[in-house]
């Protein structure tokens, strides 16, 4: 038999209590008794019944365990790229309170959620460019999730086809490839995007890559500020940004993938979190591992049942 716990000095001052207390209760009995002229060998049988119940209960204590059972332990890893536009529609305001810092908090949750798996980031606009690469430090991404800013990136426009295709070329080049399960994660309002080729959907699908769009914004749109005015456009007309719903749902269905969206009305990014879960990750390590269990109820419940005939028996204490 093993123990969980070692035989420390909470044990040891049960035990001294016990002692005393008992010792300290068998002297008033005998007394009484001699002053009665009578006995009390009675006592011995309570002695017995409740040094037993005491005895379990201190074991219960130490956790005892034996019996060993052999189990399998099995790792599933999966690499996730989070593709983030870095457009300035991403500033519009539809979304409090922008888009984007919306997007930034959301991200923040996704990481904490996903520690069990190699993530990286890559944002884009017209060109796409890795900013974190696939890791497993979470405070390392959660540093670069609040650099995030739309000026970050020297050009503008909302180029996802061609972010998708680095997330897929980062994807199917990453190391130990094979073994891991690839995904990638959208968080675009996909305004001003061109379509995606064909060989770029098949090959998605092929290998199996997880494509999971989430659409930021609203379909009604709102104007973007710029040096604290709306933005005008070449012909001095105000720019309104919406979210393209239409073009992200046929990414996602394209890929067969999954669309998500992400507004003041509707949050996905909870759902979102659970389908990468549930989604069947690739066997990175396995290993048998022999488990030993607790088994401290037994004693326990020996001892309860003890203590609940010593309530229910009377003996007499006192022989005349």
């Amino acid at each position: 038999m093993n123990w969980n716990y070692p035989f420390e000095s909470t044990e040891y001052f049960f035990i001294f209590f016990f002692i005393f207390a008992y010792t300290a209760y068998i002297i008033r009995t005998v007394r009484i008794a001699r002053q009665l002229q009578t006995t009390a060998r009675t006592l011995i049988i309570k002695l017995f019944l409740r040094t037993i119940t005491f005895s379990l209960l201190i074991i219960s204590l130490l956790g005892p365990s034996f019996g060993e059972a052999e189990r399998d332990i099995q790792a599933k890893g999966k690499d996730i790229f989070m593709v983030v536009d870095l457009s300035k529609s991403m500033d519009a305001a539809d979304v409090i309170p922008s888009r984007l810092e919306k997007v930034k908090f959301e991200l923040n949750r996704f990481v904490e959620n996903e520690r069990a798996n190699r993530i990286g980031i890559i944002i884009f606009s017209n060109d796409a460019y890795i900013h974190v690469p696939l890791t497993y430090d979470v405070a390392a991404l959660e540093l670069f999730i609040q650099s995030l800013q739309t000026d970050l990136l020297p050009t503008n426009g909302t180029n996802v086809c061609g972010a998708i295709e680095m997330a897929y070329n980062k994807l199917m080049n990453a190391a130990d490839p094979t073994s891991r399960a690839k995904m990638m994660v959208l968080f675009t309002d996909g305004e001003n995007s061109t379509g995606c080729s064909n060989a770029l959907f098949n090959n998605l699908r092929r290998f199996g890559i997880g494509v999971y769009s989430v659409g930021v914004g609203t379909k009604v749109g709102i104007s973007i500020q710029q040096n604290g005015k709306p933005l005008m456009d070449k012909n001095d007309k105000l720019v309104i940004s919406k979210l393209d719903e239409n073009f992200l749902r046929g990414v996602a269905a394209s890929a067969r993938g999954s669309y998500y969206e992400l507004n003041n009305s509707k949050n996905d990014v909870q759902k979102l979190i659970s389908d990468i879960n549930q989604a069947e990750g690739a066997l990175v390590d396995s290993r048998t591992i022999t488990v030993v269990s607790n088994k401290y109820y037994y004693f326990l419940g020996a001892a309860l049942i003890l203590i609940l005939l010593d309530v229910l028996i009377t003996i007499g204490t006192f022989r005349l």
